[in-house]
């Protein structure tokens, strides 16, 4: 391991060991979150700074119900980390959940599209908010919509991104077949692949064979079936311009470095998988908002589904 990868997995993992220190009853996947976004920001974590940027975006949105617990740390140190004034953040959530029609109360996916684009310099919202809509009510039409609200970020996430094709559509069915017939991958699995593989260069057929190729080593049956969200990274990974021997290198060796740090217990290893390929991807491509957005909506995702479970079990 070189020394510059060795120091993303060491400041991950001060961050996130300070985190849980502070918040030692907050989720773990907001915990995660936030040492990411920290870590490919390349800045310290300001513990002052955090709580007076959560103080502003709860008095701002209705952050109240369970399923925003996860979220107001993580939106406070995404505001954090943007340089840009509390206040101006704010205007432009305000602006863009207005543009949608929606209350963040209503769809919950919004809030985390809003807060990601609303860290980017002149951002035209109306371009996304329009480009999205369109990817959105496509794949609604087409029968391939995800289970949950969180289709209008991945939609986001396109329409934010600037190399992604024309006919973006037509790629993810064609990904989504790929990743459903030839490789037997459940359908919410598929489309959130496709959707992650969409802003990646190359063709469909590739992005997918190289996508598997790094994912089946990776998983076991029962992890594409039932443990799917924390694999879709992977996919990212693995359709960056580099030999995938040098990937499968570099995760083995990030995977073995947590595993000695002591900070995942004994049935943690998909935790692990996903922390690897975060540490991976800010090694790799550095601060990348599509990239973040992308993990804000797994880590949400994987922290809604655990919420839900402790819920219902009540």
């Amino acid at each position: 391991m070189d020394d510059f990868l060795l120091e993303k997995c060491n400041t991950f993992l001060d961050n996130r060991k300070a985190l849980r220190r502070k918040y030692f009853l907050y989720s773990p996947e907001g915990i995660a979150d936030i040492a990411f976004i920290y870590m490919s920001n390349e800045k310290e974590i300001n513990f002052e700074m955090l709580e007076h940027c959560e103080d502003v975006i709860q008095h701002s949105f209705p952050f109240s119900s369970f399923q925003y617990r996860f979220l107001t740390k993580v939106y406070a140190a995404m505001m954090d980390v943007s340089n840009i004034e509390p206040d101006i953040v704010v205007n432009r959530v305000m602006s863009f959940e207005e543009l949608f029609n929606r209350t963040f109360k209503d769809t919950i996916g919004l809030a985390v599209l809003c807060f990601s684009a609303a860290e980017r310099p002149q951002v035209e919202y109306q371009t996304i908010y329009y480009r999205a809509l369109a990817i959105y009510n496509q794949m609604k039409d087409l029968q391939r919509s995800l289970t949950n609200d969180l289709d209008v970020v991945y939609a986001g996430i396109l329409a934010m991104s600037s190399n992604v094709k024309e006919d973006v559509v037509d790629e993810l069915v064609i990904m989504d077949d790929l990743l459903v017939n030839e490789y037997r991958l459940p359908k919410d699995f598929s489309r959130r692949l496709s959707y992650a593989l969409a802003f990646c260069d190359g063709t469909a057929t590739q992005k997918v064979q190289n996508a598997m190729e790094f994912i089946e080593p990776c998983t076991s049956k029962w992890n594409r079936r039932i443990g799917y969200i924390y694999y879709i990274l992977h996919a990212v990974v693995a359709n960056i311009s580099i030999p995938l021997d040098t990937i499968q290198k570099d995760y083995d060796d990030v995977m073995e470095y947590l595993k000695k740090s002591r900070q995942y217990g004994w049935f943690s290893k998909p935790e692990r998988s996903l922390h690897a390929c975060m540490i991976l991807l800010s090694y790799y491509v550095g601060n990348n908002t599509s990239i973040y957005t992308l993990t804000n909506a797994i880590l949400y995702t994987i922290a809604l589904m655990r919420a839900l479970a402790q819920r219902s079990s009540r």
